[in-house]
């Protein structure tokens, strides 16, 4: 029987910068890598500080236009896909969970909107209060602005933020890293909790093999660029 496609899928992935004049010539950072994920799998990439980590991640989901290889998300090449359709398949929580809250609005005002830009449609505040109760926080903390809760609370709200659109993929980058160990492990447990009641797949990014043991199926070490 032929093994399944891989729901995402990177083909000798090199990612690169470029700084100053149009004509300069590019810095790579990262790669050739080539990986895959396939539906309902977590897979861990780990490698040293620098080594390119968080860019091979932008680049997978086609946020960052500075790489050369081919992606393929279901067999498709992205450079050829609507990135208008394929944008809310695909969740991203970053190492600093703040910056997806507009520190000036309240949570629940961000998460409106976010569930409005992706046409998604029916009760916001429901929709809201079930997420608080599965991720263990009030649902009236989602009236509260962003500097008024603690580190783990607004990871808590970033993953509402990406749970609440049903996303087939998800790339969390450092999900746990400015964390205390108590809510490092309460939010793999999330993380964890939901794969098993909604077949999430993800890539987990981070610098500790440790935690991604804890969640992944395998790893994979992303060595630093010479």
């Amino acid at each position: 029987m032929r093994a399944p496609s891989p729901l995402i899928e990177a083909r000798n992935l090199r990612v690169f910068y470029r700084s100053g004049s149009i004509f300069s010539r590019p810095r790579w950072v990262a790669g050739p890598i080539s990986l895959h994920v396939h539906r309902g799998e977590f897979v861990g990439l780990s490698g040293p500080s620098g080594c390119g980590k968080t860019s091979v991640g932008k680049a997978l989901l086609n946020l960052m236009g500075t790489w050369e290889g081919d992606i393929y998300w279901k067999g498709r090449n992205v450079r050829h896909a609507s990135q208008r359709e394929l944008r809310p398949r695909f969740g991203w929580i970053s190492q600093e969970p703040m910056l997806a809250f507009n520190p000036r609005r309240r949570i629940m005002e961000t998460l409106r909107e976010t569930l409005s830009v992706n046409r998604v449609t029916g009760n916001a505040q429901h929709r809201v209060a079930q997420l608080c109760e599965m991720v263990n926080l009030q649902p009236g903390m989602a009236m509260r602005f962003p500097f008024e809760l603690s580190a783990g609370q607004i990871q808590r709200f970033a993953l509402i933020r990406i749970f609440m659109l049903d996303p087939e993929f998800v790339l969390l980058d450092e999900p746990t890293s400015s964390l205390d160990p108590i809510n490092q492990a309460q939010i793999l447990d999330l993380i964890g909790e939901w794969r098993r009641h909604h077949g999430l797949t993800a890539l987990i990014i981070a610098h500790s093999q440790r935690v991604l043991k804890k969640v992944c199926d395998r790893l994979l070490y992303l060595s630093a660029t010479p």
